[in-house]
């Protein structure tokens, strides 16, 4: 007990001493920390079993010197939990599943490689999921964004953003 109480003192001295606060440690991430402020997460549940995960960062206001254009940007990543589909029609080309701005369809679609400068900045990374850069037109005076994630069979999630 005397042995413990001793060590607790003397790690409790040495950490207390130190040079370097935790925040120290880690880079700071201006992309990371934007992209992290405009993210949101939702799922697709039915039967009380995830069917579907997204993932959605909106661009516009995270890097608006590069997607302050025509359209509405979203970084999206996407996990089906059953994608039985062939390679080229799974995740966001599942026809099962539809993506969907203020009801709108996409505009284009870009799948996101690894050696993309946003890959190591994607914020709430889910390992499973496959992410994509979309775009949808850009509509006049639109302040509220509703991205919508649907299956007619399973259900639909709905991730609210602030236009820009």
């Amino acid at each position: 007990m005397l042995k413990r109480s001793v060590f607790t003192v003397f790690l409790l001295f040495s950490v207390g001493c130190s040079s370097k606060s935790a925040t120290s440690i880690f880079k700071s991430d201006l992309l990371y920390e934007k992209g992290l402020e405009y993210s949101k997460v939702g799922d697709i549940v039915s039967s009380f079993e995830t069917k579907a995960i997204l993932n959605a960062t909106y661009l516009n206001a995270t890097d608006s010197s590069k997607y302050d254009d025509a359209f509405q940007n979203f970084l999206v990543g996407v996990y089906i939990t059953e994608d039985n589909e062939d390679a080229k029609d799974k995740f966001l080309n599942n026809t099962k599943y539809k993506l969907t701005l203020n009801g709108e369809d996409i505009n284009r679609s870009e799948e996101l490689q690894t050696t993309h400068y946003l890959w190591e900045h994607i914020p709430l990374k889910n390992p499973y999921a496959k992410y994509y850069i979309v775009s949808f037109n850009k509509k006049e005076n639109t302040n509220s964004l509703l991205l919508e994630y649907s299956n007619p069979n399973q259900g639909k999630v709905t991730l609210s953003f602030q236009g820009e």
